[in-house]
């Protein structure tokens, strides 16, 4: 039901091959848990760019997660058609679809921190 594909102005991103619902389960990606000691050397990384806060506070010291899946490559967006959910249980990032997709919608998400680049929407 995914694609990744180039935007001219954002880059790698991810796109909706067929319509998802909203509310929509649209992927569980396994992650690696990044303990809180080991998180700020992702900084110095390319990983910079690609991994979330596991225990919610951007701006804290917790643990990070590195998703094994395509929600790492979701876009920014002000207005998201998806979000984020930490399932602790599963260990997983949950994309959810907060609004209707049409084949060809790109899947974006509010990243919820201070933003490293100009947000193009």
């Amino acid at each position: 039901r995914l694609e990744i594909r180039d935007d001219r102005v954002k880059g790698r991103g991810v796109f909706a091959c067929a319509p998802i619902a909203a509310g929509d389960l649209i992927e569980a990606a396994p992650v690696i848990i990044v303990p809180a000691t080991q998180r700020r050397l992702l900084d110095k990384t390319i990983l910079h760019d690609y991994y979330f806060h596991w225990d919610g506070d951007p701006d804290g010291e917790g643990r990070g997660a590195v998703a094994l899946g395509l929600v790492s490559l979701c876009n920014h967006s002000r207005r998201p058609k998806a979000r984020v959910r930490r399932n602790y249980a599963n260990e997983t990032l949950d994309l959810m679809a907060l609004a209707p997709l049409s084949a060809g919608d790109e899947v974006t998400i509010d990243y919820n921190c201070p933003l490293w680049f100009e947000a193009q929407d």
